[in-house]
């Protein structure tokens, strides 16, 4: 059970109605990846918790809202960022937003078995297999060596890499506060 309870929008002050309206009216809703609102038609997983505290709330959602839908990075190349994000911090509600998105993208079962496995997947393309790297070098050790750092620059570019290692904070981010507040996905 959550930590923290749903809130309806009926239940919201002004600047929580706000931050609820362009989450759920926002590109994420225009996108219908997955459900943002439970039966109630409270916000679920990390953006209920965001309503909490919507001034920063807003600028979180921002963010994710910004790295989602309006980078150059490719959406496999992202979608596998926050996957291995997903399982890296053992992230269920990540893991039921995103890999149904990863199957839109090009994503096999096989691979999205691996990622949530936390084995390296099959990856043909050099840009998936250098984001990869990255992923797990920048969780695990906290530092990205020379020759992966190398990869990734000649896969991407340095501002497509700036850009994944944003996905990679973002979700790092969004899968602690789902860890904290134990916002798991909807039934």
């Amino acid at each position: 059970m959550a930590r923290l309870p749903g809130l309806p929008p009926d239940n919201l002050n002004p600047e929580q109605r706000a931050l609820y309206d362009s989450i759920a009216g926002g590109d994420r809703a225009k996108d219908a990846s997955f459900p943002l609102t439970d039966q109630t038609g409270a916000l679920v997983g990390p953006f209920n918790v965001l309503l909490y505290s919507p001034g920063v709330g807003d600028v979180i959602q921002q963010l994710g809202a910004a790295l989602r839908f309006h980078t150059e990075l490719s959406a496999p190349v992202r979608e596998l960022a926050i996957l291995v994000v997903a399982t890296y911090h053992d992230c269920e509600f990540e893991r039921w937003a995103h890999e149904s998105i990863a199957r839109r993208v090009g994503f096999s079962d096989d691979q999205i078995d691996a990622l949530r496995n936390g084995t390296r997947p099959e990856l043909e393309a050099a840009d998936l297999n250098a984001a990869y790297d990255i992923c797990l070098s920048i969780l695990h050790d906290k530092s990205i060596p020379d020759d992966v750092y190398g990869r990734a620059v000649e896969a991407f570019g340095q501002d497509r890499l700036v850009e994944l290692l944003m996905v990679v904070g973002y979700y790092s981010l969004l899968a602690q506060l789902i860890g904290a507040f134990e916002a798991e996905p909807p039934d």
